[in-house]
């Protein structure tokens, strides 16, 4: 028997990766989606074909779910109970995910990153007590970490932007629904410092700058415009921090977790590394726009795993922060030479 997993967000980057390990695993999986979303269903079920094949006991289908919207996720999953079978698992990763974006949508990034949260925890509740679910928040709880201090599971969250704000306020109903008498859901999150794969649309810094970095080398751009290079993020590659997701709901018992590498690089050294791997100077290439300044900079964001090493057998820093850049060069400098490269198998280049 399959077990059920239900992510949220079918077109973000931690939903189709996570989607890739857990079809390896025989999972059947249901990706949910809103009904009035851009994306091409088609085009996303072909990412997983192969996996499909390779693994023949595995399932995917999709449903249709509004996360800011109560009725929407109670008629889901109450639907898929009824109908396919009890969710095992249930991993809370969409959201309005674009930090810069939520200072413009401040009251929708509270409703889809954090009173979402509600809203599917008080249905399993009433429907699904048993199922287990996984919060996505973020390492912008923490605000600004200052040079020598790092952030764990026990630091204050002081967040800084309106998509933070809201990923606290999912935070606080996982505790409250895990921790009330009349619930006790099995309910945790991760803090996954920043990640990143091929998944990653470009509208993010890392993969706009590797992307336009591609496309300067072919002569299809001429330059990078950024806000500035004043800030440090704590990467790794998202198929381990995923990976990480699903650990979490092997535990006995709901446990939060911080995953990162614990190192962090300056936006100087991402620029740095992208435009070397084309052999290309980054500071011939590079035009500052105030106009992409944030209304409230995080600077520096660090974290410390030690609790996911001990216990889930997470691996600091698995690949190079340089390979990791590199592999996202290499899949856009293909991108845009008008061929069809591969997701990277990490877990094979990187045992």
């Amino acid at each position: 028997m399959n077990k059920i997993a239900v992510i949220t967000g079918a077109g973000g980057m931690d939903a189709k990766t996570l989607t890739h390990i857990l079809l390896s695993k025989n999972y059947h999986i249901i990706l949910t989606y809103r009904r009035n979303t851009q994306l091409n269903i088609n085009n996303i079920r072909d990412l997983f074909l192969e996996d499909l094949q390779k693994y023949p006991k595995s399932k995917l289908t999709f449903q249709i779910c509004d996360i800011t919207d109560k009725n929407s996720i109670s008629e889901c999953l109450k639907y898929i109970t009824w109908n396919i079978g009890i969710i095992d698992e249930l991993y809370l990763l969409a959201a309005m995910s674009h930090v810069g974006n939520s200072f413009t949508q401040k009251e929708y990034s509270i409703l889809a990153n954090g009173q979402s949260y509600y809203y599917f925890l008080e249905t399993l509740k009433e429907h699904s007590k048993n199922t287990k679910v996984y919060g996505a928040l973020t390492s912008e709880l923490s605000g600004n970490v200052k040079d020598g201090n790092y952030f764990n599971e026990d630091t204050i969250w002081n967040p800084k932007s309106p998509y933070s704000i809201g990923k606290a306020l999912g935070g606080h109903w996982i505790k409250f629904f895990r921790e009330s008498n009349d619930s006790n859901l099995f309910a945790c999150f991760g803090i996954l410092f920043n990640h990143s794969n091929i998944y990653r649309t470009l509208d993010f810094a890392v993969r706009k700058i590797t992307n336009t970095a591609a496309k300067i080398v072919l002569g299809k751009e001429r330059e990078l415009k950024l806000a500035h290079l004043e800030w440090a993020r704590d990467e790794h590659w998202s198929d381990f921090g995923c990976e990480m997701m699903w650990k979490m709901l092997q535990n006995p018992s709901p446990r939060d977790y911080v995953v990162g590498n614990g190192k962090t690089y300056w936006g100087e050294e991402y620029v740095n590394f992208a435009f070397s791997y084309f052999n290309l100077n980054w500071k011939n290439y590079i035009k500052f726009d105030e106009t992409l300044i944030r209304p409230n900079e995080v600077v520096r964001l660090v974290s410390n795993s030690s609790k996911a090493e001990k216990e889930l057998g997470w691996r600091c820093n698995r690949m190079s922060f340089k390979q990791h850049i590199e592999l996202l060069c290499k899949y856009d400098y293909d991108l845009e030479s008008g061929l069809s490269p591969k997701r990277p198998n990490v877990f094979e280049l990187f045992p």
